[in-house]
This record gives C-alpha cells, sequence and structure tokens, in this order.
C-alpha cells in the first residue's frame, strides 16, 4: 500500500510541475510583450524628438542658406537636409510627410518667437509670392 501512495505521489508532483512549468512559460511570454513594448514606445519617443530636432536644424539651414529662395524652394532644401542627415543619424526611411511636418512645426514656432502669429496657410502662399 506504501508503494500505492508514493506511485500516486509521484505521479501528482510530476503533473503539478508540468503545470507549474507551463504557467512559468506563458508568464516569461507576457513578459516579453510588454518588455518589447515598453522597449519599442520608448524607441519611438526618441525618434520622434530627434525628428523634432532636425526638423529644426533643417528648418534653420534652409533659412540660412537659402535668404532670398522663395517658400518651396526653401522646403526642398529643407527635406533635400533632413534626408541627408536622417541618413547619418540610422533612422532609415522616414515618410515625406513627417518630414514636411516637422519641418512646418519649426516655421510655426519660428512665427510665434518672431512674434508674428501663426499664419494660415493661405497666408503663408501670399508671403510666399
Amino acid at each position: 500500500m506504501t508503494e500505492q501512495v508514493m506511485a500516486y505521489l509521484d505521479q501528482g508532483l510530476g503533473i503539478v510541475l508540468e503545470i507549474a512549468i507551463l504557467a512559468g512559460l506563458f508568464f516569461l511570454r507576457k513578459l516579453r510583450g510588454n518588455v518589447e513594448g515598453f522597449f519599442d514606445s520608448r524607441t519611438n519617443a526618441q525618434k520622434r524628438q530627434l525628428l523634432a530636432q532636425l526638423g529644426k536644424e533643417a528648418f534653420a539651414y534652409a533659412e540660412t542658406v537659402y535668404r532670398g529662395g522663395d517658400g518651396p524652394a526653401k522646403l526642398n532644401e529643407a527635406v533635400r537636409y533632413m534626408i541627408d542627415r536622417c541618413e547619418d543619424c540610422g533612422l532609415g526611411e522616414v515618410p515625406m510627410k513627417e518630414m514636411r511636418a516637422v519641418i512646418e512645426g519649426a516655421w510655426l514656432d519660428d512665427r510665434r518667437k518672431a512674434g508674428l502669429g501663426v499664419a494660415t496657410v493661405s497666408t503663408y502662399r501670399a508671403e510666399q509670392r
């Protein structure tokens, strides 16, 4: 009878151990997903900050080098500058919409700091003519 009880205990411990291992694996898999999500969001935030800084640099470059140029020419040069800098910083492919958005954001910040107020798109286009 003692041998029979020991056999049941041995089987029971094996089952409990298997369940514990499966629960541990499930927990580790969920933890891995959470950690990856955290690092992805942190990396994206850092990437957005870097893009904003590069947009300010591109705007300043275009404003300084092409003082006499019109708006579209300056924007074109700012985008070229950003493309080069994004490659240098290892950002890879950055969509054109994002590049234009950060450059235009830098333009709006510059206008606010200069006390000119924020112009509408039609005012911006009228100034460029």
